[in-house]
């Protein structure tokens, strides 16, 4: 009985080394799958980072983008509507010009036909004139047989 129980004590004990040598694994595989792990989460902390650092710059870039656009944009209106301006004030210039310049053509219309009636008026006093200094228009002779203004009469004065 006594070999018996040293055997079974002796088989004990080699069960609990076993058992001990088995936890130590164990544990071995449980702490070294933990640090993969650690590993891993940290791998992918560090490209998340990396991720939203890369978002952040592209955002940055077109939020950069865009109100460089906003700022040509404005630039190209306000250009447009200054040019839209100095077409318009060109344009009321030239209406302006334009009426001035019909106006004046009046003007000198009016001035010219002042300036012949004044000639033409002018003329006939001067015709007036003349004919009274000159004094009653004399007769033409006409010749005998002859009626005025025949052609008798220029034949006979001819003659």
């Amino acid at each position: 009985r006594e070999a018996h129980r040293k055997e079974q004590e002796k088989v004990e004990k080699e069960r609990e080394k076993k058992a001990a040598v088995e936890m130590r694994e164990t544990e071995k595989a449980a702490k070294q799958q933990e640090a993969e792990a650690a590993k891993a989460a940290k791998q992918q902390e560090a490209e998340a980072a990396k991720a939203a650092k890369t978002q952040q710059a592209e955002a940055a870039e077109a939020a950069k983008t865009a109100k460089q656009q906003e700022a040509e944009a404005a630039n190209a209106a306000k250009k447009q509507q200054a040019e839209a301006a100095e077409a318009a004030e060109a344009d009321k210039s030239a209406k302006r010009q334009q009426a001035e310049a019909v106006k004046a053509a009046k003007k000198q219309e009016d001035a010219a036909k002042k300036q012949k009636a004044e000639a033409e008026k002018a003329a006939k006093k001067q015709k007036a004139e003349a004919a009274k200094k000159a004094g009653p228009i004399p007769k033409r002779k006409v010749a005998p047989g002859g009626k005025p203004g025949s052609d008798q009469n220029k034949k006979s004065k001819a003659r």
